[in-house]
This record gives C-alpha cells, structure tokens and sequence, in this order.
C-alpha cells in the first residue's frame, strides 16, 4: 500500500479533494469524561476498611461521565473488569473469571443520546477470591474500554475509549 493510501483512506484514488481538505479539530469542551471505580465491603460500617473476609459479599462499582456534546452522537458497549495481582504467593486474576456470569460487567448498546451517565454496580458473592490460608493481599486496579462495530468480547470489535485506576491493596482473610 502506498503512503497516499494512508494518507487517503477513503478516496485514495481522487488526489486532489477538489478544493483540499481541512482538518476538523476536536475540542474537549465537547466530549471529556471522567470516570472512577470503587470496591465495596458492603458489611463493613468503616468505609476505608481494605479487609474483606471471604465469606462475605462486596461489591464492585464503576462509575463513568460523559460531558460535552458529541457524547449524545455516540453509542457502544462498555466493558468493565478488575485485576487482583497478588502480593507474595497467591494467583493473579481477573474478576471477570471468578464472577457465575461475567456479562454482569458489561453495558451493552449504551447510547450516548440516551444517558450520559454510566453507573454499573456488580455484586461479587463470598468465596469467589481466591484465598490462602492465612489471607491473600492483592494489589487490585479497574478498567474500562468503550467499545464499537462489536461487544465486550468480540475480538473484531474497535476499541474507541480506555482507561484505569489503581485501587491500592486489599486484604481477602
């Protein structure tokens, strides 16, 4: 392919443009987010706490919001997950392979002119991290990708937006 090609993806036979072309430049005034993600020791009455036993539920939330006018025009499938990577010995994993259906981290046909507000909260029941014997402390961050032309685990699906937050460490006793 040559370089024109690149350059022209959509006419790469028609040089001239009649009049040439004009980039159109993006503003992030019309299409900024801003996104955070939570773990949720839901019978714990000290929010901070980072110990969760493992028979106990918790859950997971992940927040997104979309500010700016484009976001309207836009529409995809989101996809969610979180990372445990154990401190000492222990098995790295993600959430997605330890949750009875991993869908529940997936919002499917969002459409931006519909809600500019993602707000997906996934219950983890007990015993679904994996533990050791004297407790396992995991080094834990969420992600995101917004994703287009297919859903969360479609491997032709396009990729349009990421993103991540470290979580710090958990202790699961």
């Amino acid at each position: 392919m040559a370089d024109d090609d690149l350059r022209f993806p959509c006419w790469p036979n028609d040089r001239d443009w009649l009049d040439g072309r004009t980039e159109i430049f993006l503003s992030t005034k019309h299409l900024r987010a801003h996104w955070d993600a939570d773990i949720i020791d839901v019978d714990d009455k000290n929010k901070h706490d980072t110990i969760i036993e493992r028979k106990d539920p918790f859950e997971v939330r992940f927040r997104v919001e979309l500010e700016g006018r484009l976001w309207r025009c836009i529409c995809g499938n989101w996809c969610f997950n979180v990372g445990f990577t154990a401190i000492g010995k222990g098995e790295d994993f993600n959430l997605s392979d330890v949750l009875p259906d991993p869908s529940v981290l997936h919002l499917n046909d969002w459409k931006g002119c519909e809600s500019r507000c993602i707000d997906v909260c996934v219950r983890v029941p007990p015993d679904r991290i994996p533990v050791g014997y004297c407790g396992t402390v995991y080094e834990v961050a969420a992600w995101f990708e917004l994703r287009c032309c297919g859903h969360c685990d479609d491997p032709g699906s396009h990729l349009a937006v990421a993103g991540y937050e470290a979580l710090e460490e958990y202790q699961f006793v």
